[in-house]
Parts: structure tokens; sequence; C-alpha cells
């Protein structure tokens, strides 16, 4: 079954259009998200530069030359440009090569005074070379191409560096999936932009597309040249982010033709067990040989010199992951029926992982104002994934297809104080777990006494049940400019429009899945449960987003810099607003309330009015939903130069950023609802937005050829959506339930009531330290290390899903210690040139951490009787280590290299408790068994100690 549902907001597209041509016309800008601004001051015998003067920076690579002219104090301004090395010339004389990077805007001054001793002029860059991107109200960092090719990591995923700026994350879980959070925000609200294009999923969690649910890599990182993460006070060019902003830049041919093939290697062999792979060798059950192989090549050169140029990138990943097979509270099964042939089927099983990733970028310089850019991406990506890692035979596996396609075509147009980019793009993201399966899924159990309500799980048989699809596509229409016409004065503005379509199907259940109990004696199993297969059902529905911003750099005096911004965004139809609440889940409302205690007239909705839920703002009729229209976002920052050279600089800010909620939940009213007397999900008609508020305040200090920064960030995050425990009792209360669960149930022959509603939030406060001394051709060596200290809490109570706040409402104003926040995090990358004996380069990073705040809900004495356990967690620790030898050829360079991750092998583990809790889910003591430690080996955050073998030729 599908609805569509297509709104269109007349006087909002009215009110954007009106808006897009004032800017237009009045106002060129262009966006930072992929290029850098160069400025500063041009002097002649101790004055300034006559207005007018032409400023030119001429890329070394391409040849590409981007022109400018002084302002009437001698000030200059170039944007737009691509991050690489550039000369930059006044007049007929040019300066040593300038590096730029990415989202940076550098200072450098230049004095075109002619020497005294009467020699030719020259131009003389005045200031620190490793001071020129400190006057930003920015937190954050940069990540240079050397420390994306030279750090140490098994992934090849370009984030994985992204914890290098304070309060951000990049953790990687047992299977290989990624999560990327900053602060307490939920991991939604992260996003990436690459090559200034948001990356944004629509549809799944993780912020990103194809970030959530694989162990993939989301971009080929061969082709990154360098990346920024924005931790908190972006400007206002950026959108549908309220967590981490993350702007990165691809390669482009140069004028030599270049490229490099690759491969990487590890496996069993060279990788240390884990405590649960050591506990299973104990009882005889060998550790499977397992490979990761990682490929590729790039080439990149010219079409035609200083014109036109290509580049190419190619990426393969390949992954035979072992796992055991074991079954849980054997002790307990007899040596009868089918337990020898179910026992015979444990052992070393392996799921294959196929990924291929595929980039091709063309740029083409028309004339000296105008440039052309097309890129293309393809990636492909098939994941064989089991129901349980511990319990499932062989076939209970699901086929996780993560594919993606892009084409982005971008104009820029430049003059001499403007910068026009004007882009069109095309996406299509699938996600699609699937199986072929017609068995059911069958899940054995064991009781001591043969009761049905006290059982342990043994093994898990069958096909899987899961079969889903997920796609967004969208046409991205967007234009952004940059003016620099107007003393002291860079002004950005830009308008997108971008019409999405979401086609969201399938079902968890596409085959019956039953509890079978194994008797005692006999071994004879005996069906005690059944759930029926479920049809699938599906939802297509369209989703026009409008986004519109301003932003001002305005250099108020020689040492102060104010960012001025105000961005603002709207969607018509982001969780499909014109679905209707099917009749018979309606009607149960109006009913009288069946329950014992209910007074007579009283209804349901009576009842849960007494508790403080209005059940009338989830009932939807069609057109009663309405779509968010208040995102304004002011985006206000400064920083001040104390003393004017850049040595100590000040700096701060407040903005406000909204981000969106996932289309995936539309699909969940839509399942639940479907299926006959079952469970009843309501989504609030009142749409909100989830958003943050963060302030910043901190200091830069030159600490000779180090950068130091000490900072404070505040972030509040409101309206996180989450999913909620919605019934109460006839007297509005929770009755008898403990204290950590929600009142499951509804009224017969309904199951649970869960709403879905825009409540939750999240609170952090940090203090960081940063140092870093960056390469350099000089000393060619560089060292980076950020420490935050961070105190965090959300409103949420759960523990182990931030999506699900079962007993919301009953804690009311109570903010709970986040699980996602460590107190303590110190993170430090180090890399060397050849400094060592033989020519040897060295890279390492370290992170260490307080460790997670856990908890575990321990259920073995009875089910009714949970007791809830809270701890602050282990210590994390994890260092990596990278030695490499580069071997010159005549044309090219052979690199022979190993990674150490873990070095020390340290046993880190990522939670606690296994146990998701809500509607369906089976209690914990039926997946850990007796024995804790089955649940903690299956929650290991980060690999053992693991050796990556690997080869590069490039030329």
């Amino acid at each position: 079954m599908k609805s569509t549902s297509f709104h269109r907001p007349l006087r909002l597209s009215a009110m954007a259009a009106a808006l897009a041509s004032a800017l237009l016309a009045t106002v060129p800008a262009s966006a930072q998200l992929s290029t850098a601004t160069l400025r500063g001051q041009v002097t002649a015998a101790g004055a300034a530069s006559p207005a007018g003067t032409p400023v030119v920076a001429v890329n070394e690579a391409n040849g590409y030359a981007y022109r400018t002219a002084t302002r009437g104090d001698g000030s200059y301004v170039l944007t737009g440009l691509a991050p690489g090395s550039y000369r930059i010339q006044v007049g007929t004389q040019a300066t040593e090569t300038v590096t730029l990077a990415v989202g940076q805007t550098s200072t450098l001054d230049l004095n075109t005074a002619a020497p005294a001793d009467g020699q030719p002029q020259r131009i003389v860059i005045t200031g620190s070379a490793q001071r020129r991107d400190v006057r930003t109200s920015e937190v954050g960092t940069s990540v240079s191409r050397e420390q994306i090719e030279r750090l140490p990591q098994v992934t090849r995923n370009f984030l994985s560096f992204a914890d290098l700026a304070p309060g951000v994350r990049f953790d990687v879980d047992q299977s290989g999936n990624v999560t990327l959070r900053s602060g307490a925000q939920n991991q939604d609200n992260v996003n990436v932009f690459i090559d200034g294009v948001s990356q944004k999923n629509n549809i799944l969690r993780g912020g990103v597309s194809g970030l959530d649910s694989s162990r993939g890599n989301p971009f080929p990182q061969s082709a990154i040249a360098e990346y920024k993460v924005i931790a908190q006070n972006y400007k206002a060019e950026f959108d549908q982010v309220s967590s981490a902003a993350i702007t990165a830049v691809t390669k482009s041919g140069t004028n030599e033709l270049h490229g490099d093939v690759f491969w990487d290697h590890t496996g069993t062999s060279v990788t240390a067990m884990n405590p649960f792979q050591k506990k299973a060798e104990a009882q005889g059950i060998a550790r499977p040989d397992s490979k990761q192989d990682q490929f590729g090549m790039t080439l990149g050169g010219p079409i035609r010199k200083d014109v036109a140029h290509f580049f190419l990138a190619y990426e393969g990943k390949k992954i035979d992951d072992p796992r055991q097979v074991v079954a849980q509270n054997a002790n307990l099964l007899p040596n009868a029926g089918i337990v020898p042939s179910l026992l015979a089927q444990q052992g070393p099983t392996v799921s294959k992982f196929d990924e291929d990733l595929f980039l091709a970028k063309l740029n083409a310089r028309i004339s000296d104002e105008h440039e052309l850019e097309a890129t293309l991406r393809v990636r492909r990506e098939t994941d064989l994934v089991p129901e349980n890692r511990l319990t499932s035979l062989p076939g209970n596996e699901v086929a996780r297809d993560n594919d993606e396609d892009r084409l982005d075509v971008k104009h820029t147009w430049t003059t001499d104080n403007f910068v026009n980019e004007a882009r069109i793009g095309h996406e299509k993201y699938t996600w699609n777990p699937h199986s072929s399966a017609t068995d059911p899924y069958i899940k054995y159990l064991i009781s001591p006494s043969n009761d049905p309500a006290n059982v342990k799980e043994v093994l898990i048989a069958g096909g899987s049940p899961n079969a889903q699809f997920r796609q967004q596509k969208g046409l991205l229409l967007q234009d952004d400019l940059t003016w620099t016409g107007l003393d002291r004065h860079t002004i950005k503005g830009g308008i997108k429009i971008k019409w999405m379509e979401y086609d969201l199907s399938g079902t968890a259940r596409a085959v019956d899945m039953l509890e079978q109990l194994i008797d005692n004696v006999t071994g004879v199993p005996r069906v005690t449960k059944t759930d029926p297969a479920i049809p699938p059902v599906g939802v297509n529905f369209k989703n026009t987003q409008y986004g519109i911003y301003l932003q001002d750099d305005w250099q108020a005096t020689p040492q102060l810099e104010l960012n001025l911004g105000l961005r603002y965004d709207y969607e018509n139809n982001m969780l499909n607003d014109g679905y209707a609440t099917p009749a018979d889940r309606m009607a149960i409302f109006g009913r009288q309330d069946p329950r014992e205690g209910a007074p007579a007239g009283q209804t349901y909705a009576q009842s849960l009015a007494r508790g403080g839920v209005e059940i009338g703002n989830y009932i939807s009729t069609g057109n009663s939903r309405k779509a968010f229209k208040d995102a304004w976002q002011p985006r206000l920052g400064f920083s001040y130069d104390l003393k004017g050279d850049r040595s100590s600089v000040i700096f701060g800010g407040w903005g406000r950023a909204y981000d969106r909620a996932v289309a995936n939940y539309a699909l969940d009213e839509l399942q639940k609802n479907a299926q006959t007397n079952g469970e009843v999900w309501l989504i609030r008609n009142d749409h909100k937005a989830p958003y943050t508020d963060q302030f910043s305040f901190g200091l830069r200090q030159a600490l000779g050829i180090w950068n130091g920064e000490v900072g404070y960030t505040n972030s509040r995050s409101r309206n996180q959506f989450n999913w909620f425990g919605g019934n109460r009792d006839p007297q509005g209360g929770w009755g008898t339930q403990s204290p950590i669960d929600p009142l499951w149930g509804s009224v017969p022959p309904y199951s649970t009531l869960v709403l879905g509603d825009f409540i939750s939030q999240a609170r952090a406060e940090s203090v960081y330290l940063k140092v870093d001394k960056p390469y350099s051709r000089a000393s060619r060596w560089s060292v980076s290390a950020t420490y935050t200290y961070s105190d965090a809490q959300t409103t949420n109570k759960e523990w182990t899903n931030d999506i699900f706040n079962w007993t919301y409402g009953r804690y009311p104003g109570q903010w709970n210690p986040s699980t996602v926040v460590e107190k303590h995090r110190l993170v430090v990358a180090a890399t060397s040139g050849d400094l060592l004996p033989w020519g040897l380069l060295l890279s390492g990073k370290a992170t260490f951490g307080s460790g997670l705040p856990y908890r575990i809900t321990d259920c073995h004495v009875s089910f009714n009787d949970c007791v809830s356990i809270k701890g602050d967690g282990d210590n994390f620790k994890q260092v990596d280590v990278g030695l490499a030898k580069d071997v010159q050829f005549r044309f090219g360079a052979l690199t022979l290299r190993a990674d150490v991750l873990n070095l020390f092998n340290s046993i880190n583990y990522g939670g606690y408790d296994g146990w998701t809790g809500g509607p369906g889910a089976a209690s914990p003591n039926r997946y850990g068994g007796d024995n804790p430690n089955v649940t903690l080996a299956n929650s290991m955050g980060g690999p053992m100690r693991t050796l990556k073998l690997s080869a590069r030729y490039a030329f």
C-alpha cells in the first residue's frame, strides 16, 4: 500500500522567490563550504596601496588565476579559492608559495616596498605563516591531506580523524558500524558537505547518507584532499545540521599526470582475540579465518594545460568477517531429540562484505571569469549480516545493500569584487536489507522447568525476516554568492531549493517468527509463540526543502571582526503530513475505557488526558498535520586580535541551528498501524524541528612554532524526536510498573500505545585545550592534541537507543547523565617525515577517555523485579601507530607500510546492556543467559590489536 502526499505552500514559495531575486540582484556572494578565502592589507612605502591595485592568486597545480583589486584602505579579499598552493601577485611581482585549506579564512599582509639598496621591488609577507587562520569564531579543527594519508587506521573512512576536534566522537563498534557525533546531541544531527554539497540522510539515522547500518565507507578516502570539522559556531551557509559540521574537498586534476594504486590487508592471523573469542576457544570452538582487503587507484591530469583537468578515483573493500555460532545455556540441554543436530551446527562461519566506490571529476576554466566543474559519484555495497552474531545459525542472515548515485554540476563566475556559484545536482540513495528466505525464523529456547514463562535462548535457525526498502531521490538547485565591494565587509548570501522524494516500504517480518521450547528431557521442541509474517506496506511522498541565508563578515576595526549571519529553512512535508490515522485506531479512544477501575462513562481518551496525554493532538485526519515554519537561525560570532599581530586572539559566538527528523518515522507509524489488532503508533500533528543553541568562548595563543587554544563551549539541544509510551491507567498514572518501565498496553484487543513527538532535550558544557604544531617543509613533522572535559545530560531516560524515551512524562524536569559523552577525553595525533633512520616515516594516534556511563538492567531474579545498575564505565585506551618507507624510482615511489591498531591490546567495552527494550522485545535474560560476559563481549568498542599491511605505488 502506498499513499502520496505533496503540499505546495504558495505563500512561502513566493516569499522565497522574492528574497532570492532581491539577493541575486543586490548582494553577490559565495559560500565557503568547499573553498578558502585569502584577505589582507597591501602596503607600499609604509602606506596603504592605492585603491584598484591588482592582486592575483595563481594556483600552482592547475594554473587557474583568481583576481581582485585593493579597496580604498589598501585591503583586498580573494574568495572562492580552491584549497591548495598559490603564488600571490601584486603587479608583476609574486610571493613565495602560500597554502590554503578548505573552509579557511587566511590573512596575508603584503609589503611591496623596494629595498633601500636599490634592488628590484619584491613582495614581503608580513606576519607568521603558521597563524593565518586564527581570526575566526568557529570551534573545530582542520585535517590535512598529510594526516589523512599518514595517520594509522583500518577502515579507510576519511572521517576517522574527525575526533581531533573538541567534543567530536568517531566510534566503530565490533561489527564495523560507524557512529559520528558531537557533544550530547543526537547522532542524526551531524552533516557532511563534500565540495559544498550536503550529504544529509533524509530517511535513516546517522546524519550522513550511507553511514547508518554500514561497515563500509561513505566516500573514497583517496579522493579526499582535506577537510575541516566545525564542532560549534558555524556560519549561516551551513544547513540541516545542529551538531558537528564537516566540510571536505575532493582532489582535482593538475597540469601534470599523477596517480597511484594501493592495497591494504589485515585478517585473523594478525588480529588478537577478544575476550569472547578466547572463551569460545576454551570451549573447543576455533576462531574462523578472516580477512579484509582494500584496494584502489587514482588518476588525474590535464585535458588541456591551464584550462581543463580530470580526476578519477576507485576504491574497493572486501571483508570476510568471522563469528562463532555458540549455543547459549547448553548446560541445560538434554542429549536427545533435536539437540545433537542443533549443536552440530555450532562453530565458525563468515559474513561477507563487498563495496565499490567510484568518483569522476572534471574541471574546465572557460575564461578568467568562468569555471565549470562536474562530479559523478557511485557507491555499491552488499553486506551479509546475521540476525544475532552469537546465536544465528548459517542462513539466518540478511543481505544489506547500500547504494548511492550523485551527479553535481557547478558554474563559478568570478570578478574583482564578487564570486557567484550556481549549482545543480541529483542524488539517489537506497538502503535495502533483504532476504530471499521462505522458511520461518525459529528461536530455540530452554527452560529448567519446561515453563514457557521462564526461558533462556539457545540458537536461532531459519531465514531472516528482514525485507525492507528505503530510498531518497532529490534534485538540487543552489546559488551562493560573495560580494567584497564594500570596504571591510565580506557579504555572503545564498538560496537553495531541493525537491526530495521518499520511497519507504517493506517489512521487518517477512516470514513467520516462531519460538520453540525444547523439552528439557526429550529434546523435542514445541511451539510456544508464533508471530505471523506481516505483509509489506509502504509510503511514497514528496518534500520540498527551502533554505536562504545572509552572512556579513565585518572587519569592524583592524583588530575586531564580527560575523553576523541569519538563516531560514523550511520543509513542506518532512513526515508524510498527508497521512490519516486508520479508523479502527481512532475509534478506541472514544469508547468506554474497559479496564478495571475506569468509572462508567470515562473514555480511554479521558483516561489518557488525566495523565497529561491529549490524544487528539496525535490523531491525523489527512490534513491536520502542520509543517514547521519557525526555523529562523541567527548566528553571531567575533574574534579580537589583542596585539594586532595574530599572536593572541580572543573569539566567541552564539548561534541557533535547526536540523530535521528522518522520514523513516513516518513508515514506522504506517507499518505498525497496518497490523490488525496490533500496536498503535501515532505522531503528533504539530511538527517541530530539532535545534541546538550553541555558545562558545576562547583564546588562541601563539606558542613559538606551536599554536595553542583554550575554550569553553555550551550547547542546549531541544525538540529531539522520540517515541514514548503513551498509555496511562484509568487514574492517569503508571500503575504498578517498575520505575524504569513504561505502562505497556492500551485497550483490548489492541497492543501498546506508542506516541512520537519532538520532546527530548540534551545539554553539554565542555572546556577544551588544543595544541598543534603544523607540518611544514622545513620541519617535516606535526603534532595535534585535543583534551576535552565535558559534562553532559539528557532528558531521555533510555540508555541504549536515543530515539526511544519510554517513560517520558514520568519524571518531568529530570536530567540524566548522557551515555554518549565521556567526562575526559584526550586525542593525540602525530606524523613525521623522513626524520628517522633509513628514511622511515612514523605516525601515530592515541585516544584516552574516562569511559562512557552505562546502565545494566538485571532481571535474573525475576523479570517483574528488574533492578537498574549504573556506573561511569571503564577507562578507554587505544594507541595506534604506523611505520612506512618510501622507495623512490625513476617514474614514481613505492610506499610499504604497517599500521598497528590498539598497540597495547586494550580491552574497551562500548556498552553493557544488549537489551533495547520496547514493544515486542525479549527480556534481557533471554539474550545474556546467566553469564553477563556474553553481553559484554558483544558490546566491545574498538578493535583488539590489529596489524594492517599496505603497499602503494604513486607516480
